[in-house]
């Protein structure tokens, strides 16, 4: 009964964990939204919209990887370092909106924007010998990251 209550626990603390990292990122980025829309953008800037909806999944998609990860039993020393990863992932999302939209700071946002890559990256590595299926869930994560940090080297060019 113990582990099962734990484990219900689990499924409700972790979407948790994620919606507040997803929140804080969120009210970080609407702290600079009038900023952004006078700065230059790249003709290739996706919509606020597509932006916003593609956010969402990589955040669903990282709860339920961080999920299965938790719930998988393995070796505490890699469960410890990947649960850290992870924790140091959403505190690297956070602060990137803050430095980005807040402090405006483009150039140092792009350079956090590269630690993130390589944070995933890393995270990616340590979780694909112990569940695939969470290493997976976090490639469209790392492809939008990429993606995103293209897009911030722009800016940075162009502003």
């Amino acid at each position: 009964m113990n582990t099962l209550a734990k484990l219900r626990l689990n499924y409700l603390l972790i979407p948790l964990f994620a919606l507040i990292t997803a929140s804080a990122a969120s009210y970080f980025a609407d702290t600079g939204r009038q900023w952004y829309r006078t700065i230059h953008l790249p003709v290739w800037t996706p919509a606020s919209t597509v932006m916003n909806a593609v956010w969402i999944i990589i955040f669903i998609f990282a709860a339920v990887s961080l999920l299965l990860i938790w719930n998988r039993k393995f070796n505490q020393m890699n469960f410890r370092l990947i649960i850290f990863q992870y924790i140091v992932n959403a505190v690297l999302i956070v602060s990137w909106n803050i430095l980005f939209f807040t402090y405006r700071l483009i150039g140092v946002s792009f350079f956090l924007a590269v630690i993130i890559i390589a944070n995933l990256l890393l995270l990616l590595m340590l979780i694909w010998p112990v569940n695939r299926l969470a290493a997976y869930l976090l490639i469209p994560y790392t492809i939008w990251v990429t993606f995103s940090t293209l897009l911030v080297l722009n800016v940075w060019m162009i502003n």
